[in-house]
């Protein structure tokens, strides 16, 4: 089930990264590149699932990175390495 209070958690995830080229502003980060995912299960289970479990070790391998540097890192463009 959706709510606000969901949005708000994936977004406080980000609190203590920024990207590689200085971006710190939240609410443009990804979890590059299970963000979809990650997403997906916060947004569907509660605090004390299995599935929260699983977003939160997907975090764990993921790198934060905004969606400008996560679109070039896609394409090939990006320089500097996870």
């Amino acid at each position: 089930m959706y709510r606000k209070s969901r949005t708000t958690y994936l977004i406080n995830s980000f609190r203590d990264y920024q990207c590689n080229c200085g971006e710190a502003e939240m609410v443009t980060l990804v979890w590059y590149p299970h963000h979809k995912k990650i997403r997906n299960l916060i947004y569907r289970y509660g605090s004390k699932t299995e599935q929260r479990q699983e977003a939160l070790r997907l975090m764990e391998q993921s790198t934060p990175m905004c969606r400008n540097c996560a679109a070039k890192f896609e394409h090939g463009l990006e320089p500097f390495i996870l």
